[in-house]
C-alpha cells in the first residue's frame, strides 16, 4: 500500500530514482552505461519519428480532405445534369454570409447602443459564428491551392526522408 501511496503523493520521483539507483547497480561498466544511453537515444529519435510521421499522415489526410471538396466542387460545376440551384447553392450561401454579417456589423456601429444592450451578448455571440464562418468562406474562395500543392510536396518528401 506504500507504493500506492508515495506514486500519488509525488514519490513518483523518488520511485524513478530508486529504479535509476537499481540500473546504476546492475550495470558496473561505462561501456554497458553508455550501450544503455545509446538504446534510450535511439528509442527517443524513432519515437519522434514515429511521432512526425503520424503527424504528417494527418496533414496528408487533411489535404485529400481538402482536394476532394474541390474536385467534388468542380465536378458539380462541369455536370451538364446539375440544376443552377445545384451548381450556386454554395455561392449564394457564401454570399447570403458575408451580406449578413457586413448587416449585423452595421447595426452594432450605427444603431444607438441603448436599443441593443439587452440583446448585446446575442448578437456577439452570432456575429463571433459568422466571422468565423465567413472566413472559412474567403479561405474557400481565395485560398491558394498552388500552396496546398506545394504542402502536400513537402509532406511527401519528409516522409520518404523519414522512410530510408
Amino acid at each position: 500500500m506504500s507504493f500506492i501511496t508515495d506514486l500519488f503523493s509525488g514519490g513518483a520521483g523518488s520511485i524513478v530514482d530508486s529504479v535509476g539507483k537499481v540500473l546504476d547497480n546492475v550495470i558496473t561498466t561505462k561501456e554497458e552505461k553508455m550501450q544503455l544511453e545509446n538504446e534510450i537515444r535511439k528509442s527517443e529519435i524513432q519515437f519522434q519519428l514515429d511521432m512526425k510521421k503520424f503527424t504528417n499522415e494527418e496533414q496528408k489526410m487533411f489535404l485529400d480532405d481538402i482536394s476532394n471538396a474541390r474536385q467534388r466542387e468542380t465536378q458539380i460545376q462541369t455536370s451538364d445534369s446539375a440544376t443552377k440551384l445545384g451548381k450556386n447553392v454554395a455561392s449564394f450561401l457564401s454570399l447570403g454570409t458575408v451580406a449578413l454579417t457586413l448587416i449585423l456589423f452595421s447595426a452594432l456601429i450605427f444603431i444607438p447602443n441603448s436599443d441593443l444592450e439587452d440583446k448585446k451578448e446575442i448578437i456577439l455571440y452570432i456575429l463571433g459564428v459568422l466571422s468565423a464562418t465567413l472566413t472559412q468562406i474567403y479561405s474557400y474562395y481565395f485560398g491558394s491551392s498552388a500552396g496546398s500543392a506545394a504542402k502536400s510536396k513537402t509532406i511527401a518528401e519528409i516522409q520518404d526522408k523519414a522512410t530510408n
